[in-house]
């Protein structure tokens, strides 16, 4: 199978502002800029990041950057995944971002935006959303509030030309063998509902864990019981992507019937100083296509650089404009090389 969607991971503004730091500026027309740039290299899908805590601290600014990607990806005929992204759980604890202080602040305090959040803080957090005794602070329940935010964007993307589908929650963090079967238990309820309002593929991610021991067996507990029957894709990650970890995701797939499997996000790893060269995605692109994956996004497309991690740095700004950077180009020339874009 040829893989059908051919991108990166692209970081918008206001649909990816932090609700307790301040955001930087993209540069002018950043959001047209860049799409013509996909464009022009062939992609055919992007998974568009968007913050619970962005939608919480603006919402019609979230939803007026939202309107920008969708109508650019409308005029150039790119597909877009809307993916809910947490990563850190939140910036009200820490440097990360996704959940908003209306959940947070109900039960941590709040910590520098310079430091990593506390371990013992996410482990406390996660352990009370997958057992469903986070409220926010007006007392809903958490995940009811969660998909009154998500259902809101559904309602109003679905039915873009350019909308591909909708994922439902970025890396699900994992700190207890329990969880494994909790977090299918949660995309069980958000398909559930989310199936009333769009009949375009939901995604749902691979679990982070946070446990000594993690296997494909365990990984596949987290699918939800509706993939049996519809249409469902799993999204898994890799940093790097290795023969190993093709093997790891193709066994949870075959675990999972068979379900299609979308590499929303890879790249050479995450420690610090971190590179990417030509050879390496040469031969990430042909891993893929032997792996008959449905197809990938390279991280990540932003115009605010990663000071620890150059890998992740796929743009520049030059003159105030917004450009391709060297990695870029090497994707864009490994896809051709793999033949997965023809032009």
């Amino acid at each position: 199978m040829q893989p059908q969607l051919i991108g990166v991971n692209f970081h918008g503004y206001e649909s990816s502002s932090y609700q307790n730091r301040s955001t930087p500026h993209p540069p002018e027309n950043y959001i047209e800029d860049s799409f013509r740039i996909f464009a022009d290299s062939g992609f055919t899908c992007l998974r568009v990041t968007l913050y619970w805590e962005s939608w919480e601290l603006n919402r019609d600014r979230c939803l007026d950057n939202l309107r920008v990607i969708a109508d650019s990806a409308d005029k150039h005929g790119i597909k877009c995944i809307y993916d809910n992204h947490q990563w850190e759980c939140s910036s009200w604890i820490g440097n990360g971002i996704g959940m908003p202080n209306s959940v947070m602040s109900r039960y941590y305090e709040r910590t520098s935006a310079e430091r990593t959040p506390n371990y013992n803080t996410k482990k406390d957090f996660w352990d009370k959303w997958w057992n469903r005794k986070i409220k926010t602070i007006d007392d809903k329940d958490g995940w009811e509030a969660q998909l009154s935010y998500f259902a809101d964007i559904i309602k109003l993307f679905n039915d873009r030309k350019s909308t591909f589908g909708f994922e439902i929650l970025n890396e699900p963090e994992v700190f207890s063998l329990s969880h494994y079967y909790k977090i299918r238990q949660y995309h069980d309820f958000m398909i559930k509902e989310l199936r009333k309002m769009t009949s375009k593929p939901l995604m749902f991610c691979w679990a982070l864990p946070h446990v000594s021991f993690d296997n494909p067996l365990l990984q596949a507990r987290i699918a939800p019981a509706y993939h049996k029957h519809d249409n469902v894709i799993y999204d898994g990650h890799s940093y790097p992507l290795s023969v190993t970890r093709m093997m790891y995701f193709r066994l949870i797939r075959l675990l999972m019937r068979n379900i299609p499997l979308y590499l929303g996000e890879f790249n050479s790893g995450f420690t610090s100083g971190a590179i990417l060269n030509q050879d390496q995605l040469s031969e990430y692109m042909n891993m893929c296509k032997k792996s008959e994956v449905y197809g990938c996004a390279l991280w990540r497309w932003s115009y605010i650089h990663d000071q620890n991690i150059p890998a992740f740095n796929l743009a520049r700004i030059v003159d105030g404009k917004i450009q391709p950077g060297t990695d870029f180009n090497y994707f864009v020339k490994a896809l051709k090389e793999a033949k997965i874009l023809l032009h």
